[in-house]
């Protein structure tokens, strides 16, 4: 059976099962109180171009991406968000959100969806298309998300606070980040060398994988001053040989902290031929802090300094990471 065939099965029996909660849905929908006069965005664009109605306020919230669950905490509507995914673990107020499903398309509950009545239900533009294709169907508002750099986060931060008529909050949010973001590149500036160090990102060990340059990760690299050895390619997250990063020598190799489990420095510096490497040669091997680094979310620049910090140690004292900071990066 192909993957186009145990989609449709895997949609078609809970969709049956959910057009009597649709109805309630509408009838849900159809109570509300007219749109706000003072709304100046009626639609907004999202992801696969789709106009998202931006007339009333997202009261009940349901996200499908860590990330997007940290985005809503940080624009203060932790108490609107009614489902999130397993995987959703911070804040710690996170963890008590009721969950919906894994995060991927087949592990994700439409039934607890629907029960749940959401007036918003961010999903990811690139894994839940079907999802979003259902919820059309079955009237239930929904918006594909999914920030690839750090102006496409601003972006969907200011669409959120408009769907939520947190405007202000938003552009808050968005002015800190950017405060935050001109420092970090001050402090690149002053310390950053010429040549750029050579740096891998290892993302995952088994198939190794690694950032591309149409990553969010690739741009943290490159903000940090620092040269990808790989850029030749257009996939954003591509599976690499071991010879790859043989042949790149990076001066600097930098892995999240978890591939599920806690990542062994040891195992990287034992790999076969992997001593010859300038950065194992000179232990300059760093883990950062896994979910800030796998997420392109608010604290996605806190994984910045991280990566900063592991380039070049003399910038920590001008970017005042404590105790805790500097265990993530010890060699």
């Amino acid at each position: 059976m192909n993957h186009a065939h145990r989609t449709l099965r895997f949609w078609l029996l809970p969709l049956l099962t959910l057009l009597a909660f649709a109805a309630g849905c509408r009838q849900e929908t159809s109570s509300r109180p007219e749109t706000s006069p003072s709304a100046s965005v009626q639609t907004i664009s999202d992801r696969l171009d789709r106009e998202v109605p931006a007339q009333q306020p997202a009261q009940r919230i349901i996200s499908l991406s860590p990330a997007t669950t940290e985005l809503l905490f940080a624009l203060g509507l932790g108490d609107s968000v009614v489902g999130a995914t397993k995987h959703c673990n911070f804040p710690p107020a996170a963890l008590e959100i009721p969950r919906v499903g894994g995060g991927t398309l087949e592990s994700i509950s439409a039934e607890v969806i629907v029960a749940a009545q959401p007036d918003l239900v961010l999903c990811k533009w690139d894994y839940h298309q079907p999802l979003i294709e259902s919820l059309d169907r079955l009237q239930v508002r929904s918006m594909a998300i999914g920030a690839k750099n750090l102006q496409e986060l601003f972006e969907e931060a200011r669409w959120i606070g408009k769907l939520t008529d947190r405007t202000a909050e938003a552009e808050a949010l968005v002015s800190r980040m950017q405060n935050q973001q001109q420092h970090l590149l001050n402090v690149v500036s002053r310390v950053k060398h010429d040549p750029p160090i050579r740096v891998f990102y290892e993302v995952w060990d088994d198939p190794l994988m690694t950032a591309g340059p149409d990553s969010f990760i690739d741009e943290l690299l490159t903000m940090a001053g620092l040269q990808n050895i790989v850029s030749d390619t257009a996939v954003r997250y591509p599976r690499i040989s071991s010879e790859t990063v043989l042949q790149g020598d990076p001066q600097l190799i930098l892995a999240p902290t978890t591939h599920f489990e806690q990542v062994d420095l040891a195992e990287i510096r034992s790999r076969p031929g992997w001593d010859l490497i300038t950065a194992v040669t000179n232990q300059r091997i760093y883990l950062i802090s896994g979910d800030e680094i796998s997420r392109c979310g608010p604290r996605v620049l806190d994984a910045l300094a991280e990566i900063i910090v592991a380039a070049y140690p003399e910038a920590r004292e001008d970017l005042q990471l404590d105790a805790t900071d500097q265990t993530k990066v010890a060699p």
